[in-house]
């Protein structure tokens, strides 16, 4: 398990940190983070490990699985982790690579916008710095529109499942994407 492969390896991981208003982020080790929001009993706040490149830095974790198939023969660009409580958010945005995204433990709800409602989902412009630079975000919320400010949104056609444990989805480069966590989770991505 992440929890045992994580004690006693000093490494620190950079987690959004709950104190801190929007995605601020705060260094500690995965095994605290692991305590303090997912199974100690003081568990506080909520915290989630989003998009992190955590198998380059604990390489020992990767013997827990196979990469699909479908990312080997030097296809694999990206392989990043997402770890947290029931109710961390991942907002609506695309992404510029293939991904297959595997739902290791717990469930997601996911909603899927296909490309031809970008027009509907009201994309931030590129620019500025952090999350916002890159222009695949949504300013849309996606569970609670503000159709006053995006009325256009109302008119956006989705596709929603739930991801369980052994799951796999294929989200496709540029496909628009919403997720919420049902529970305590660990998903991977694939990018490809």
């Amino acid at each position: 398990s992440a929890r045992n492969q994580a004690s006693g390896e000093g490494t620190t991981r950079a987690v959004p940190a709950p104190q801190c208003s929007g995605w601020g982020e705060k260094l500690m080790r995965l095994d605290e983070f692991i305590d303090r929001f997912l199974v100690g009993e003081g568990r506080s706040g909520t915290g989630y490990l989003a998009q992190h490149a955590l198998f380059d830095q604990l390489p020992q974790l990767l013997s827990d699985f196979t990469v699909p198939d479908l990312c080997s023969h030097g296809k694999l660009q990206h392989m990043n982790a997402w770890l947290g409580p029931g109710g961390t958010v991942t907002p609506l945005h695309f992404d510029s690579y293939d991904n297959l995204f595997a739902q290791v433990v717990g469930y997601k709800y996911i909603r899927l916008y296909d490309r031809a409602q970008t027009p509907y989902v009201y994309a931030r412009a590129a620019g500025g710095s952090g999350v916002q630079a890159q222009g695949n975000l949504s300013a849309v919320d996606a569970e609670a529109p503000d159709l006053q400010a995006f009325p256009r949104f109302a008119q956006a056609e989705y596709t929603e499942i739930v991801l369980g444990p052994g799951e796999i989805l294929f989200v496709p480069s540029g496909c628009w994407h919403y997720v919420r966590s049902l529970s305590t989770s660990f998903s991977i991505s694939f990018w490809f």
